[in-house]
């Protein structure tokens, strides 16, 4: 549409200019004595329209003056110059608003009939009557076509602005929709997962071949509310596509800066959570990372699981090559009596962890605390987070 303006706007002032020119012309090749005077001022009164744009009433009454003073100057004018009446009677009327086009055409009627009466030859009446009827079609054109431009711009524009409107309320939808998704499913999917964790620890103190049997069904809940939870992100990225990453609408795996929601999660499962020491910032590998922050989840849920109500510590900071993270619980309302899948010698938890160490080159302890409760406590190298085959 802005392209169209354009060739609207320049096509008509190089019409302007064309018949400028094509003005000059004419009356220069006319006997008049006073030819260069006037078409200098045919001229003007033909360019001036090309400023228009500014104040189109002011700019109006200018060219008409000026077209005016011509028909003065020659008293025999050839056609041409009424002609180029015709034209801006029409041009006056489609610039102007409607009030204004028609201060400007009674400017120019009785310019015409001030020229008539002034000029010595034929019927003064006669010729300003012809002339002010035939401008006044010509105005009434240009103010029609002017009304219809306008109507159909502004059609143009409510379109514009309804196709946007739609596109907005369909962004607001969507994210209405995303964070309804967020707020109910996901949730509900993060809490079930926080809640297979702890169950899962609950199968130890089974008979050996029913432990694995409910380990299984319960690894598959929790296989199944992850791959739930990355489809859900996934979800929402589609939904909102310009507020989330691009990296988003992959699975993610969890960082050293999730730290801080897993603690969240366990504070809502009735235990008192400290990671002012956990240090989110460390430059890692994702690897390790990862690997960090299960053996902080695993640790969690153990304390969930055997000390209710307990108060926890964790700490993660890096000392030189190495990385240290440690999870120390005071016992909670089941203190000293702990059950004993938790010792050093390991149950499955304390297992999973001690691999996940022993995988990057770390070690790992977990024993019971002085003061009461337990401490998990994890050494890895922080170098090159090279697994060991």
């Amino acid at each position: 549409m802005c392209s169209m303006k354009l060739v609207g706007r320049w096509g008509l002032d190089a019409f302007l200019v064309l018949f400028a020119i094509g003005e000059a012309v004419a009356i220069l090749l006319s006997a008049s004595d006073v030819r260069w005077i006037a078409a200098l001022l045919a001229v003007v009164s033909t360019l001036v329209l090309i400023a228009r744009h500014g104040r189109p009433l002011v700019v109006s009454i200018v060219s008409l003056l000026a077209l005016g003073a011509c028909l003065f100057v020659l008293r025999e004018a050839p056609t041409v110059v009424f002609f180029s009446l015709m034209v801006t009677f029409a041009i006056v009327a489609a610039i102007n608003k409607t009030r204004d086009a028609v201060i400007a055409w009674a400017v120019g009627a009785a310019l015409i009939a001030a020229g008539a009466w002034l000029s010595s030859s034929g019927d003064p009446l006669a010729d300003a009557l012809l002339t002010i009827a035939l401008c006044t079609v010509t105005w009434i054109i240009g103010l029609l076509l002017s009304r219809r431009t306008r109507q159909a711009a502004l059609m143009a524009l409510r379109l514009e602005l309804t196709e946007l409107e739609r596109a907005r309320a369909v962004q607001e939808e969507r994210g209405r929709i995303a964070r309804e998704l967020h707020d109910v499913v996901s949730h509900g999917l993060t809490v079930v997962v926080v809640q297979t964790l702890a169950a899962r620890g609950a199968v130890d103190d089974l008979p050996p071949q029913a432990a694995a049997e409910v380990d299984r069904h319960m690894a598959a809940v929790e296989t199944a509310a992850r791959e739930a939870l990355a489809d859900m992100r996934t979800m929402l990225g589609l939904l909102q596509p310009d507020e989330a990453d691009p990296d988003t609408l992959a699975p993610p795996s969890p960082r050293l800066a999730d730290i801080g929601q897993l603690c969240d999660r366990a504070r809502a499962a009735g235990i008192t959570v400290d990671d002012t020491d956990v240090d989110p910032s460390l430059q890692l590998s994702p690897a390790l990372e990862l690997s960090v922050y299960r053996i902080v989840q695993e640790a969690l849920t153990n304390v969930i699981k055997h000390a209710p109500g307990a108060q926890v510590r964790v700490l993660l900071e890096r000392h030189d090559d190495d990385v240290c993270v440690e999870v120390t619980d005071d016992g909670g309302t089941l203190v000293g009596a702990r059950s004993p899948v938790v010792d050093a010698s390991g149950g499955r938890g304390v297992i999973g962890m001690r691999e996940r160490a022993t995988t990057y080159g770390g070690t790992l302890q977990a024993a019971p605390a002085s003061s009461g409760g337990f401490t998990v406590r994890a050494v890895l190298p922080a170098i090159d987070g090279k697994a060991r085959g």
